[in-house]
Order: C-alpha cells, then structure tokens, then sequence
C-alpha cells in the first residue's frame, strides 16, 4: 500500500521567488535524508529494485557492473553507519541536521514534495560529446506553492533543489541547456518545421541503425510528396534530395535527446510524454502529426518550461496527497 505524505504548510517568505535552494547529496545522504523526512520512498531503485525504474548502478557510466554495484553497496552501508564516516554524520557536517538530530524543515519538505506532489515529472537528458554521452535525470514533484527537483548524472551524486512555483521556467530550462558537440565538417542544420510519414522516420532509423543506408533512396520514391518542410508560415513539399538529406541527418546528426514523463498522481490521466531530439543547430520537438505522421518544430530550450507551466500552476488540490514516487 502506498504511504500517506502530508506535506506540512511552507513559509513563502522563507523561499524566495529569486532564489532556489540547492543541496549536494551523495546517496548515502540521500538515503538517509529520506529516512528522517519520514521513511519518504525515493525514485531511485537504490537497491537495484524496481523503485522508479532506475538501478543506480545502471547510471554509472564507464564503470564496470560488477564495480558499479560495489559503490552503491557502499554507499548504502554508510547510509547505516552511525558512526562519524555515516551519511547521519555527513548529513550534521553539512549543517542539515539540528541538535536534536532533525532534518531541516526544508529538506523534509522538499523530499516530502518529491514523493507525494500530485503532480510529478521525470526529465531525462542525453548529449553525445567527444568522449562519451552525458546523462541527466531529473525527478519533480510539484504541489501548490512548491517545486521539489532531484537531479543526478552518470554518478552518485545528487542535486536537491526547492523553489516557488514561478521559478518553473528559468529551473526547467537550467536543465535542458546544452550545447550541441558540433564536430567538423559545418553544422547541419534543420527546417524550423518539417512533416513526415512516420512509416518513413521509422524505416529510415531502422535503415541507419543497420547500417543499410543504401535503402534511404527507395524509401524516399515511395513517399515523393509526402514530406513538407520549412517555415511555419511557408511550408512546401520536400523535394527528393531535400527529403533524402533529412532522412540522412535525422539519422548521422543527432546530438542528443530528452524525455519529460508528466504525471498526475491526484487524477486518473495517463501520463503526458514530451521528446525532442538535439542537433546541431539546437533542439527540435518531435510529436505526433495529423494521420499517420511525425512532426519536428523547433524548439527554444525555454519552451519546455513555457509548455508546462499551466500545470504546475494549476495546482489548487489540498496539500494531503495519498500516493509514492
């Protein structure tokens, strides 16, 4: 049975519009931080169980698995040592625990909001550079007057973030910029808007990922007409080497992606998925088009946030929320 969290009332005055507080976790802090909040579950399967989806271990980029699940042992046997090498002890050195040995009042109820905030997001980030790709999560939860955000990359070490709601744009948007590796020869550069045939996207990532890029021209015969690029205001039909560069960048350029899951703990909604694809010349959304097409826009890294500020400003539900991470 899922806990409930009651998430206690929260002095605006004591978290400024202008300023988001941040703390650094390793997970042994973490852990315990969660503990004293009130045993809140956290979204990271530290145990490599199925919490939130995410083994830890899997995160830790470059480490061999063997060596990747003896850190997070580690870290899980400090989160139990009482002793002065614990994460209770790092946790006092840090300042965030009081005489009594109680969490800060902020923490307690950031990681509170994180876990029963009835709305909850999830943000994953990925960016191809020289030496490998570059990995953020991030998990939200949001309730009236709060926005509580974990964040981690391919370690484990962890940001914990709390802020006022009107701080949703600026936040969101600190997460999603990233500058594109751009290798030579010049930067490729996308239409503003462009309309596929999915079947096309997909059998034309298919192709890529076989290394069968010999069929991107056949593919390209069969859908003549039915791809239309440009401007929002000027869109035209692709002609074939137009739509068959396309097909050849959407394939050998792309620089990154993310994912933003939106949830409604509160309501019986599915959840809302977002994902944009990274390329040279910045981020572009791609989503569902009218029929049995694929749509990529343009896209600010702003206008992640912009998007989804309705919702987080549409929380009005009573702060007692029946639910887990």
């Amino acid at each position: 049975m899922s806990p409930v969290l009651r998430v206690t009332a929260v002095d605006r005055d004591a978290t400024p519009p202008g300023v988001p507080h941040r703390v650094s976790l390793g997970l042994a802090e973490l852990v315990v931080a969660a503990r004293l909040a009130g045993d809140v579950p956290l979204p990271v399967g530290a145990d490599g169980g199925p919490v939130g989806g995410d083994r830890m271990s899997d995160r830790l980029a470059g480490t061999p698995q063997g060596k990747a699940r003896e850190l997070v042992a580690r870290e899980l046997a400090r989160a139990d040592d009482e002793g002065p090498d614990g994460g209770r002890a790092s946790l006092a050195a840090q300042g965030l625990l009081d005489d009594a040995g109680e969490l800060e009042p902020g923490v307690t109820v950031a990681l509170q909001t994180l876990a029963g905030g009835p709305l909850s997001m999830v943000l994953d980030v990925a960016a191809v550079r020289r030496a490998g790709e570059v990995r953020l999560r991030s998990w939200f939860g949001a309730r009236p007057e709060l926005v509580a955000q974990l964040s981690t990359g391919a370690a484990l070490d962890f940001e914990l973030a709390w802020y006022d709601p009107r701080l949703w744009v600026p936040q969101l948007t600190r997460a999603v910029t990233v500058e594109p590796w751009v290798p030579e020869p010049a930067p490729l550069m996308l239409p503003d808007y462009v309309s596929l045939p999915s079947e096309l996207l997909a059998g034309s990532d298919k192709a890529h990922r076989e290394r069968r890029t010999d069929l991107l021209e056949p593919m390209v015969a069969a859908h003549l007409g039915a791809v239309r690029m440009g401007e929002l205001r000027q869109v035209r039909p692709a002609d074939s080497e137009e739509t068959l560069a396309l097909l050849r960048t959407l394939g050998g350029a792309c620089r990154g992606r993310l994912r933003l899951l939106t949830t409604r703990r509160d309501r019986a909604e599915r959840p809302a998925v977002s994902a944009w694809l990274l390329f040279d010349d910045g981020w572009h959304e791609l989503r569902p088009g009218r029929g049995a097409t694929s749509v990529l826009r343009r896209r600010d890294a702003r206008d992640l946030g912009l998007f989804t500020l309705p919702l987080v400003e549409g929380l009005t539900e009573d702060p007692a929320v029946e639910g887990g991470s």
